[in-house]
């Protein structure tokens, strides 16, 4: 369960949800291709639109703000089983 003390990764508030990529992007309408990118570098997803920042914490039921976005979060480079 995503906490609202605790900020996450795209991927890993992905992984607790249960959800694949795939998933994700027919349930937000961002390519697969896109997530994998933004996984994979924060630094991609920190220069996203916002517009499509908020589909993927929708299609996630989660808020803009619970995906963390700082690149030296403790907690990004941290294993997250769901």
């Amino acid at each position: 369960m995503v906490t609202k003390s605790k900020k996450y990764s795209l991927q890993q508030i992905r992984v607790i949800k249960n959800m694949t990529q795939k998933e994700l992007a027919d349930k937000s309408g961002i390519s697969e291709r896109s997530i994998n990118s933004y996984e994979k570098d924060i630094n991609r997803l920190r220069q996203a639109k916002y517009v499509n920042v908020k589909k993927l914490a929708d299609a996630l039921n989660v808020k803009v703000d619970d995906i963390f976005l700082n690149p030296n979060s403790e907690i990004l480079n941290k294993d997250i089983k769901p």
